[in-house]
């Protein structure tokens, strides 16, 4: 059973075990360009794609990296102080199934203008619970509007945002929040007293759609 969880200890959770790739499709980086600033500050070889639909399915006209997963979360936030303008930096794919299989977690930087076009680069959807990526998004920029929220990591069918503050009704929020997820419930803390108690302690979110 899957577990709801802290900023990245669900992705540490997954992919604990597995270590960063060489890939090929490297490119050559330019002085201050986005490859640039992923090679400086991961030290590994540059992708002129990122991946969706758990790592089969490349997409060019971004740039992306193989990195430990437990490393991850430290390196994008090196990455985001220094990303050009008219770019977004994201932790990707982590739960890769192409063939081969990459083992790590995916650093992308790629052309967007806010934190919502991370979930649509990523093409994230909840294809069971029949909400597209823009039906997500749309829920995403209510709770920023209502209380603030950082997205840092997406994939085809996860989410991992903070919070930049906790929701005044914390009750309300917690069902509403079960009913737009029901699977960090009902795969992960069991009931919504314990999602609540997760979200007030941790100020983060984990949206996973199976």
């Amino acid at each position: 059973m899957k577990q709801y969880s802290a900023i990245g200890r669900m992705l540490v959770f997954l992919l604990a075990a597995l270590g960063s790739n060489s890939c090929v499709g490297t490119t050559t980086p330019t002085q201050g360009s986005p490859q640039a600033l992923l090679a400086a500050v991961t030290k590994s070889n540059v992708r002129d794609y990122w991946t969706t639909d758990f790592g089969r399915k490349k997409r060019s006209g971004g740039y992306s990296v193989i990195v430990p997963v437990e490393s991850a979360e430290k390196l994008l936030e090196s990455i985001r102080v220094q990303v050009p303008s008219g770019y977004v930096a994201f932790i990707g794919t982590t739960n890769n199934l192409d063939n081969p299989k990459i083992k790590g977690a995916e650093l992308v930087i790629a052309p967007g203008q806010d934190q919502f076009d991370i979930v649509r680069l990523a093409a994230t959807d909840a294809v069971n619970y029949d909400k597209t990526t823009d039906q997500i998004i749309e829920e995403l920029r209510r709770w920023d509007s209502q209380f603030g929220i950082d997205i840092w990591q997406a994939e085809t069918d996860t989410v991992q945002l903070k919070l930049k503050s906790i929701p005044v009704d914390l009750p309300e929020f917690s069902q509403g929040l079960y009913e737009f997820c029901p699977d960090i419930v009902d795969q992960g803390v069991g009931d919504i007293v314990s999602l609540q108690a997760a979200v007030k302690q941790e100020g983060a979110i984990f949206l996973w759609w199976d």
